[in-house]
């Protein structure tokens, strides 16, 4: 498979299987991410987020199943593939940094074995090569003296250490996408801010990156666009710059409100009440309409698709340039983007008053 290959995700699905329900947790998301750019999926805590890309890399638990979609890496779709195709793929082509270095680290094996598996188990390269490749990565990911450090054990690293560790593992094969899960979860802002430089590096190489967080700060830094989830659903659709500016959608400028940033002096911390829903009881209409306060009687009656989006959404939604504090070289064209002209959102609201 080609290291440049895009990989386009259609209708995705995705249920849990319990004993007397069926849980759709991800219903109809697309996205595509091409070579040399960044997506961030950003939503709150059990919005789909990070079960969309383990259905994506076939790592559901086995309650979990991929009810419908397709997702398309160099042409070929993942979701048809066989476990022991997928295997292939997996680590290769398409890799995956997870939340909790620590959990997902083996505690038992160094840094040497757990680097050069990869590499050897998909035939890419001998033992003494794969050790040197390893030593590199770990190098290109800010671990100081590899030689000595890939002797060592994951608990012997501090997190920010094990998290670098866990990029190095993801991208010693140089796959065509890294997905990273949270990946400044738990670090401190230096950490965070190191991390985030070298996500932005491997961006510039070619490699396409999934960003899946909850902090828009953290996905303004780099990603090219955005997909905001909520209760397993695409409700926003944007490059970043744009949504940053003017977010269409209520629960989008929801999370600006909800989160402080630095430079942001006079703009008031306004969480979003109440909490997500509960999916196995989901509300009808606009999932979010129980916690919106422009919800109109209409919200809860009908479904709300994804629409194109053309407006700038000042008469609709707080959270333009002026209102948040942030600087005014962030504004930009919102009715077209330059380089996909594409704004999606679910809401009939910011579609009818944009």
């Amino acid at each position: 498979m080609s290291s440049a290959s895009s990989l386009e995700v259609e209708d995705l699905r995705t249920e849990f299987v319990l004993r007397d329900r069926v849980l759709r947790v991800v219903d109809d998301v697309s996205f595509t991410v091409e070579p040399g750019q960044a997506l961030a999926i950003v939503g709150e805590s059990g919005s789909g987020k990070s079960v969309a890309m383990r259905s994506v890399m076939r790592l559901l638990p086995k309650t979990g199943r991929v009810a419908g979609g397709q997702a398309r890496l160099g042409g070929t779709d993942l979701l048809g593939l066989s476990e022991r195709q997928m295997r292939k793929v997996r680590g290769r082509d398409i890799g995956m940094v997870f939340q909790n270095a620590m959990e997902a680290l083996n505690p038992t094996l160094t840094l040497e074995r757990q680097l050069t598996e990869h590499l050897l188990w998909h035939g890419i390269c001998d033992r003494a090569e794969a050790k040197r490749r390893a030593v590199e990565t770990l190098g290109d990911v800010g671990i100081p003296e590899p030689e000595k450090r890939i002797r060592t054990y994951p608990f012997q690293l501090s997190g920010g250490m094990r998290q670098r560790a866990m990029i190095a593992m993801a991208m010693v094969t140089q796959p065509s996408v890294l997905i990273a899960d949270e990946p400044t979860t738990a670090v401190d802002v230096t950490v965070q801010r190191q991390l985030l430089d070298l996500l932005a590096r491997l961006k510039a190489r070619g490699t396409g990156v999934i960003m899946i967080t909850h902090d828009l700060g953290v996905a303004r830094y780099f990603c090219d666009d955005a997909i905001v989830m909520y209760a397993g659903r695409v409700v926003e659709h944007s490059p970043i710059r744009p949504l940053l500016a003017h977010p269409a959608h209520p629960y989008t400028s929801g999370l600006f409100s909800s989160t402080l940033e630095v430079g942001a002096r006079q703009r008031a911390l306004r969480p979003i009440p109440g909490s997500p829903p509960d999916l196995a009881h989901r509300p009808p209409g606009c999932a979010f309409h129980p916690r919106c306060d422009r919800a109109e009687e209409r919200c809860g009656q009908e479904d709300q698709p994804l629409l194109p989006w053309s407006g700038n959404g000042s008469d609709l939604v707080p959270g333009t340039v002026a209102e948040t504090g942030r600087p005014t070289d962030e504004r930009t064209d919102d009715r077209a983007d330059e380089r996909t002209g594409r704004r999606e959102v679910a809401c009939w609201k910011a579609v009818q008053h944009g």
